[in-house]
C-alpha cells in the first residue's frame, strides 16, 4: 500500500521512538548478553534491566534520544518551520526541564552546551574546550525532524542540520554524521523512495556535511563518517541473513558513542534489512552497545520509508501513554509545513 507524506512522517516518529524505547532495554549489552537476559532477540518493548542506564523506565518510555528529537521538532514547528539558533536553544532548554529524559540520560557535550544557554558561566579550560569538540552521536540522534521538514530538499536539509549540530557539537565529524541521517530521512519520505536512493542520500549528506563542516566547524580526531558509512552499506547490501549482517556491522563498523560508529551502523542496519521498518529497528536494538541511539536513527529512516502501518498497532499508543507526549499531533504539525514546502519546491 502506498504511503502519503503524513504516513511517512508519522512512521519516522514511531520508528525513532520505538528504537529508543526498545533500545533502552538492551543498551550496553552484547548481542549474546541480550539473548541471555531476555531469552531471545528483543522484538517489542521491555522493562530495562536494573543494570542499564534505562533502569526505572517503563516499557515504551524514551531516553534522551527520541525525547530530544521530539522537543527539537516541536520548537521548530512553533517557529513556523524556521531552523535558527534561537529555536534550537529553546528546544534544548525545554527538554532539559524534563528530568525523566534529561537528568538521567543527557551526554556531556549536550549538557555543557545547555548550561551555557541557561546563562551559567563556564570557566574555560583545555578540558572544557575538548569536550565541546567531541565527535559523539548526540546531535545525530535528534536530527531526523530536520529531514522530515525538508522532504527531498537535501541541500536545505544539510544547511539546517549544520545549524542544529553546531549548537552543541562544533566539529566536522558530528556534522557529517548528522547530515547523513537527516538526508536519508529527507529522501525516504518521498513517494518514489527506495532503499537505494535513501542510501545514496545518506552518502551525499555525509560527504557534503564533511566538506562543509571542515569550512565552518572545528577539526576533530576520529575516523571518517563517510568511509565507515561506505563499509556499513557494503556489509548491509552484501550476502547473509539480516542477523548475520547485524553481527558483522557490530564487529567491523562498531555501534558506540563515536559518530563514525553510530551513524554508519544505523544506516548499514537499514540496508541489511532491505529497508523493512520493524526488522531494521529490531536489528539495531539487538546489535549491542549504544543500541537506543543507533535504533533511534535506524527507526527514523526505515519508518520514513515504510510509513506508520509498518509497525505494530500498539507501538504508538504505548509510547504516547508512557511518555506523555503527543506524537500524533506532532506528525500532523510537521506534515503541514513539509507539505507546503513540497508543493512549493523548497
Amino acid at each position: 500500500m502506498a504511503c502519503n507524506l503524513h504516513d511517512r512522517i508519522l512512521g519516522a516518529l514511531i520508528g525513532a521512538g520505538a528504537g529508543d524505547a526498545m533500545g533502552a532495554a538492551t543498551e550496553a549489552r552484547t548481542t549474546e548478553q541480550i539473548i541471555e537476559y531476555f531469552g531471545d532477540l528483543v522484538t517489542d518493548f521491555e522493562t530495562p534491566p536494573p543494570d542499564t542506564f534505562g533502569a526505572g523506565n517503563k516499557p515504551g518510555q524514551f531516553t534522551d534520544d527520541f525525547s530530544s528529537a521530539f522537543f527539537l521538532a516541536k520548537s521548530i514547528v512553533d517557529n513556523q518551520g524556521v531552523v535558527d539558533q534561537q529555536a534550537v536553544k529553546k528546544a534544548l532548554i525545554r527538554w532539559s526541564e524534563h528530568p525523566q529524559f534529561f537528568d538521567r540520560f543527557a551526554g556531556p557535550t549536550t549538557r555543557l552546551a545547555i548550561r551555557r544557554f541557561k546563562g551559567e558561566e563556564i570557566r574555560e579550560t583545555k578540558g572544557v574546550q575538548l569536550v565541546a569538540r567531541q565527535a559523539t552521536n548526540g546531535s545525530a540522534m535528534r536530527i531526523s525532524p530536520i529531514g522530515l521538514l525538508n522532504p527531498g530538499n537535501l541541500d536545505q536539509t544539510i544547511a539546517d542540520a549544520i545549524t542544529v549540530t553546531m549548537i552543541t557539537h562544533d566539529n566536522y565529524l558530528a556534522i557529517s554524521g548528522a547530515c547523513a541521517v537527516a538526508c536519508a530521512v529527507s529522501r525516504a519520505v518521498l513517494e518514489d523512495a527506495d532503499v537505494y536512493n535513501v542510501l545514496q542520500a545518506a552518502l551525499y549528506g555525509a560527504t557534503e556535511g564533511e566538506r562543509l563542516g571542515l569550512e565552518v566547524a572545528r577539526d576533530v580526531a576520529g575516523p571518517s563518517v563517510v568511509r565507515r558509512l561506505e563499509l556499513a552499506i557494503e556489509i548491509g547490501l552484501g550476502h547473509g541473513t539480516p542477523e548475520e549482517k547485524m553481527r558483522e556491522i557490530g564487529d567491523r563498523v562498531g555501534t558506540g558513542l563515536h559518530i563514525s560508529e553510530a551513524v554508519p551502523a544505523a544506516v548499514g542496519l537499514f540496508a541489511a534489512n532491505g529497508g523493512d521498518a520493524l526488522g531494521s529497528v529490531i536489528g539495531a536494538v539487538n546489535v549491542g552497545y549504544d543500541t537506543d541511539t543507533v535504533a533511534t536513527m535506524t527507526g527514523a529512516i526505515a519508518g520514513a520509508l515504510k510509513g506508520a502501518a509498518a509497525f505494530p498497532e500498539h507501538f504508538l499508543p504505548t509510547m504516547e501513554a508512557a511518555n506523555g507526549l503527543d506524537i500524533s499531533g506532532l506528525a500532523r504539525e510537521i506534515t503541514a509545513i513539509a507539505g507546503e514546502r513540497l508543493k512549493g519546491g523548497r
